[in-house]
């Protein structure tokens, strides 16, 4: 039997703080219920909230005293940094893990196939980007040390196998001019024809020719982030593509503006450029 929870039974918190939301105070009795007595606690219920924009995924697990691996799964996360400032996420009333009855990528899968407490229920949990899920939920289980490994881990991987950065992202003096100026990404050293990768899954927003970046692809990916590829000697994906983590989009070059042949590799958030070092897997390039 599967348990249905419709959306429009989802009660809007807006306050962590009980003396000015029932609706949190409610939520927060549940949970402490169920850490008393889980046997005593009440059915599953599931809650809104809209993060604040100084607000991460452990800051929002900590508010509702629940651990984050119940808000990534039932969420369909697979990295802290996919929490958006302003956009509604799902609270359940009771921690636990939610495995997809029906995996899409290759982290749902890996959840599917841990092994894990006996005790499961079925439910139907409306998601607002893909519509009404299956899920086996696992009341108390938590993440197994592989899966907290893995999603702890950097956002995205490296766009290259193997390549030496030679320009880091932020202020640097114009390789032409000899101005101070603010480089947008990273620039990696790799011979021309080198394949290179999505770095994580998404839809080709964009793929071409400018002055500057030569031949160019960006890629649109959840979260409100972007990732630019540029200075490429072929690109084998168009505008409107889906992409998934690690298929090959394009190989490198040194087209446009280029001091000679290396990928620019850029990741914005919500439009601004983001030091890709600080989200990407660049300690594997050699």
């Amino acid at each position: 039997m599967v348990l249905h929870i419709a959306a429009a039974d989802y009660p809007l918190i807006n306050y962590t703080i009980e003396s000015r939301d029932p609706l949190y105070s409610q939520h927060q009795q549940d949970i402490e219920q169920w850490y008393r007595d889980s046997a005593k606690a009440p059915p599953l219920m599931i809650f809104r909230y809209v993060p604040l924009p100084s607000e991460d995924i452990f800051s929002v697990a900590a508010a509702f005293n629940i651990p984050y691996d119940a808000l990534a799964t039932l969420n369909g996360w697979d990295a802290p940094g996919l929490l958006g400032a302003g956009k509604e996420v799902l609270i359940p009333n009771t921690p636990g893990v939610f495995v997809p009855v029906k995996p899409k990528d290759k982290w749902e899968a890996g959840l599917s196939e841990t092994e894990r407490s006996p005790n499961s229920i079925s439910v139907a949990i409306r998601l607002e980007s893909s519509g009404e899920r299956e899920f086996r939920f696992y009341p108390g289980n938590k993440f197994s040390p592989n899966e907290r490994i893995r999603f702890l881990g950097n956002l995205f991987s490296s766009p290259v196998k193997r390549g030496k950065i030679t320009s880091s992202f932020g202020y640097r003096s114009d390789p032409f001019s000899g101005e101070l100026s603010f480089h947008q990404g990273v620039d990696i050293r790799t011979p021309i024809g080198t394949p290179v990768f999505a770095v994580r899954k998404g839809r080709v927003h964009d793929a071409g020719m400018l002055e500057n970046y030569g031949l160019y692809i960006i890629i649109n990916h959840d979260g409100g982030y972007q990732t630019v590829y540029a200075h490429l000697n072929a690109m084998l994906v168009t505008a409107g593509q889906l992409v998934e983590a690690g298929s090959q989009i394009a190989f490198s070059g040194n087209s446009g503006i280029s001091t000679g042949p290396h990928l620019h590799f850029e990741i914005r958030k919500n439009g601004k450029p983001t030091n890709p070092a600080t989200l990407t897997s660049f300690f594997t390039l050699e």
